[in-house]
């Protein structure tokens, strides 16, 4: 069984809703010359454009067909986890946005899998409906960004949804969002090339050093992008550990022992780099991705890994015995 971690899905209204609710941030629909949708938030694109490959169900089987991949998890493009908008906004749509994931699963429920999205500009909010989206819709995990308007994972005001969300005992996959730098980024796309890896790394040193799993040790991360730059440049943070104060405050233990507690996707778009990942942290520790249906993605992520200098036993964890056991699919 192949388990693709990491594919968006956009329901067909999604464009729509979010204009609904987002009436007073100057939400517009637009098109391009082909006639697809783009929408722009204050002037500026949001999402876009609107190919059938997003929500396209029919579409998005036959080309996992030819992927040979069995199950995706469908998870939302980061435009919609909508944290510029009210808490009551955002509750708003995350319920029917995860309504909509939950209804896609019922139609082709050994296809499909889902990830919540979350209101995570209010952490109480967001626990009740991580709740909910587990308990009495079944999705199977949660999508969050890197950060929340600014706000990384060690801010004190997250501790509520780290406690839901270890208690659900649920996968945490976390995706690259208003990336740090990103004015300085604007040519040669460098923004998703250099800005996403650089964004998840950044949000994952403030994890670590903010001793998040120091008080949550249960969470179940997994990394957008293969960890981005983190699993390559741990050595740095473990040295920062040993000879600055600063990085010892919040956490007993070398940032070495808690990037290995993280689980990653295969999207590095390097051999040698993921067989790095996998002989360093574990093959029990990656996870198949593909960020269907993205240019940037990998459109054959099983190709990828049987392509890997590593054992059988390996490569089927990755395919999908670890997604399985991480989402309790067949559970």
């Amino acid at each position: 069984m192949k388990v693709d971690i990491h594919a968006h899905y956009v329901p067909r209204d999604s464009l729509k809703v979010t204009q609904e609710i987002g009436k007073r941030y100057d939400i517009k629909i637009t098109q391009d010359e082909k006639g697809r949708d783009f929408i722009t938030r204050d002037g500026k694109r949001g999402f876009g454009p609107f190919r059938e490959e997003f929500h396209d169900l029919d579409l998005r089987l036959k080309i996992m067909d030819q992927a040979s991949v069995d199950i995706q998890a469908l998870s939302a493009q980061n435009f919609f986890f909508l944290y510029w908008t009210t808490p009551e906004e955002g509750l708003e749509f995350a319920q029917w946005l995860n309504d909509e994931f939950a209804s896609a699963v019922r139609k082709h429920p050994k296809r499909f899998v889902a990830l919540a999205t979350v209101p995570l500009q209010d952490s109480e909010k967001a626990a009740q409906e991580l709740e909910r989206a587990v308990k009495k819709l079944g999705l199977k995990g949660v999508q969050i960004g890197s950060n929340i308007n600014g706000r990384y994972f060690d801010d004190p005001g997250f501790y509520p949804f780290w406690e839901a969300a270890e208690a659900l005992g649920v996968l945490i996959f976390v995706h690259p969002t208003n990336g740090v730098g990103a004015e300085r980024m604007r040519d040669y796309h460098l923004s998703n090339l250099i800005g996403n890896p650089a964004e998840t790394s950044l949000a994952f040193a403030k994890c670590i050093f903010g001793g998040v799993l120091e008080k949550f040790p249960r969470l179940k991360f997994c990394l957008a992008h293969a960890g981005g730059f983190l699993p390559y440049t741990w050595g740095r943070l473990e040295r920062g550990y040993k000879t600055t104060k600063a990085c010892q405050e919040k956490i007993s233990k070398p940032p070495s022992e808690y990037v290995r507690l993280f689980y990653f996707d295969t999207i590095s778009h390097s051999q040698m780099a993921l067989e790095y990942l996998v002989q360093n942290f574990g093959a029990e520790h990656v996870l198949l991705g593909s960020d269907y249906p993205f240019e940037m993605g990998d459109p054959k992520p099983w190709s990828t890994v049987s392509s890997l200098k590593i054992g059988t036993k390996d490569k089927e964890k990755i395919a999908g015995e670890n997604a399985a056991s991480l989402l309790g699919i067949g559970v």
